[in-house]
């Protein structure tokens, strides 16, 4: 009798066990919901899943890849805005030492360190945000974010020390179906995420921080002769010193403010040769420099301090009418927001996986029809990816992509109640606007108000479904209520034409 009941305690324990290590593995490694395959021409038209995915993916896979990038501009609308990109990597550089902190400018010795890159901030040439990056603040999952809008979990802290092939949709993967010609010089870790992409490389590796000089002569060495070559549409740079200096010393290290200064020099050279370049008439060339994460005082990096997680997004060459220094450079956005708006500004199709929202001032340029336009692109990208995770979210009778129906109601109504309803309804709310003021365009009736209101109805919906992403599919699995009630007047929270997320997520 003693001894069935030990036996029977051993078993419990054993089994209490068990569910403790899976509970502790699939919270703490949450095993990401993910769509298959890669985004094609199906992403410029609603689909209410009737199948158009297999046709679109044939289509894209048997056309050549100037045809397909003709394809996209078609459908989109949108003539891309610009011809070539830079993405310029400064590996740790947290975001306060360029824009600041709290209102407040950054530290004098790092603003005279950087006096090219404060003065396109101060002139309205560079618009800087503190992009937000999730845990786990390493390089490998943060690349992943910048190019495919998705998040990762902390198992890819492992993974960044034996980094594979990235499978999942993502920009570099689409600029190379349309044709583009790609060289990176710098961390080696996207020749392991993109092997066989590159038409030229030179790869440094990222583990010896004892070096913070060779690291980076080794990119900019050949900067100067891949700025004067006309064969490529993406240049990555690395740059891997900064990072380095923070390993050795931290925030406050004498190598700092030299380290930030030789950083300046090369945006000063890339942003000289943009400018020739588009005077000589050989297309416009956006410069986008960011930081994959930032570091705490002492340089480490990886967790989810305000420190580790505040990266750097800084755009030069999108022309704005911001001319003060703190209306430039004090927003805040996400990391993931990079890749929808890079994909839009470049017209190719957002990743399948993208949770990120585009950035509103991006598209300034654009008139209203072309901004309503990459608006309702990102939100019909985010409501397939979330059909994907609630089956019960059908939203059915949506418009077909030929256009809305004259009919529909300029008026919102309140929103609540299950998820699957508060997403559908704020869906609804966008659309229904965004068909409203198509008609009054049409009579010449429109007002500024009507498009701001379509604005902030999309960008709520944007705002929603991000969150509900985050917190329902990769916090909390499958939960049904949204607590919060959306209601009309909140549509109305907006300063001019761009939308303010009103809370941080």
């Amino acid at each position: 009798m003693k001894l069935s009941i030990i036996i029977t305690v051993i078993i419990s324990a054993v089994i209490l066990q068990i569910i403790g290590l899976s509970l502790f593995i699939f919270g703490f490694f949450p095993v990401k919901p993910a769509l298959s395959g890669v985004s094609g021409p199906e992403s410029f038209y609603y689909d209410d899943g009737g199948g158009s995915d297999s046709v679109a993916n044939h289509t894209r896979a048997s056309m050549p890849p100037h045809l397909l990038k003709s394809l996209y501009q078609e459908l989109s609308g949108i003539h891309p805005s610009f011809e070539r990109l830079i993405l310029m990597v400064i590996d740790g550089l947290p975001a306060e030492f360029v824009l600041g902190k709290d209102g407040q400018p950054p530290r004098e010795d790092f603003r005279e360190a950087m006096p090219y890159t404060q003065a396109l901030l101060s002139n309205g040439m560079a618009t800087g945000y503190h992009a937000k990056a999730a845990p786990p603040t390493v390089t490998m999952p943060r690349l992943k974010a910048m190019v495919s809008g998705a998040i990762g979990g902390f198992l890819d802290v492992a993974f960044n020390f034996h980094t594979q092939a990235m499978l999942d949709d993502n920009l570099l993967g689409q600029f190379f179906r349309i044709g583009w010609k790609m060289v990176m010089l710098g961390d080696e870790t996207w020749l392991k995420l993109f092997p066989g992409l590159f038409t030229r490389h030179d790869g440094v590796s990222s583990f010896y921080v004892k070096d913070t000089v060779q690291v980076d002569q080794n990119v900019s060495r050949h900067l100067e002769n891949e700025l004067n070559r006309d064969d490529w549409n993406l240049l990555i740079l690395h740059y891997l010193g900064l990072d380095h200096v923070g390993h050795i010393g931290g925030r406050n290290s004498i190598l700092m403010a030299p380290k930030l200064k030789e950083m300046d020099e090369v945006v000063k050279m890339i942003h000289l040769s943009t400018i020739q370049t588009r005077d000589n008439d050989q297309g416009k060339t956006l410069l986008v420099v960011v930081s994959d994460h930032g570091m705490t005082e002492n340089g480490n990096h990886g967790g989810s301090s305000y420190e580790e997680t505040d990266s750097l997004a800084l755009f030069v060459g999108l022309k704005n009418d911001l001319s003060d220094y703190a209306a430039s450079s004090c927003d805040s956005i996400y990391q993931v927001d990079i890749a929808p708006t890079l994909a839009l500004l470049f017209g190719v199709p957002i990743p399948k996986n993208n949770v990120g929202v585009l950035i509103s001032e991006a598209f300034d340029l654009l008139t209203d029809d072309k901004q309503l336009r990459v608006l309702e692109l990102n939100s019909w990208q985010l409501l397939r990816l979330i059909q994907a995770q609630l089956p019960g979210l059908s939203c059915r009778n949506l418009p077909s992509h030929d256009g809305f129906t004259d009919g529909l109601a300029s008026t919102t109504v309140e929103c609540s109640g299950s998820m699957e309803k508060m997403l559908c309804c704020l869906y609804m709310n966008a659309i229904n606007l965004h068909s409203s003021w198509k008609s009054k365009s049409l009579s010449r009736s429109k007002s500024r108000d009507d498009y701001s209101c379509t604005v902030a109805a999309y960008h709520q919906f944007l705002k929603t479904a991000k969150t509900c992403w985050l917190t329902c599919f990769w916090d909390c699995g499958n939960g049904h209520i949204i607590s919060n009630i959306i209601r009309p007047h909140d549509l109305h929270e907006y300063r001019g034409s761009t939308w303010r997320e009103p809370t941080p997520l």
